[in-house]
């Protein structure tokens, strides 16, 4: 659904809320939330295989969301692009 590292067609601007400098455009990335996890999680991966992959595919949660980080302090910020 969401690859990662992916360029926009037009790079985005963003501040540092910390140091005020002209943050990095890192690009588009997924991140994942939610899906089987724990003990009840591994098990079922280990008995079901691709079976539970394709399963917790569809519980989890995705968020798309472009990346920035300062160059200076390092500071990461995330500006939210559909999901969920």
């Amino acid at each position: 659904m969401f690859g990662f590292g992916e360029k926009p067609q037009e790079q985005q601007n963003a501040t540092c809320p910390c140091c005020q400098t002209q943050m990095q455009d890192m690009g588009a990335h997924g991140i994942r939330m939610g899906g089987l996890t724990g003990l009840g999680g591994a098990a079922l991966g280990m008995i079901g295989g691709q079976l539970a992959d394709d399963g917790e595919e569809a519980f989890e949660k995705k968020l798309k969301v472009q990346v920035f980080v300062c160059p200076q302090c390092s500071e990461m910020s995330f500006k939210y692009h559909g999901g969920l």
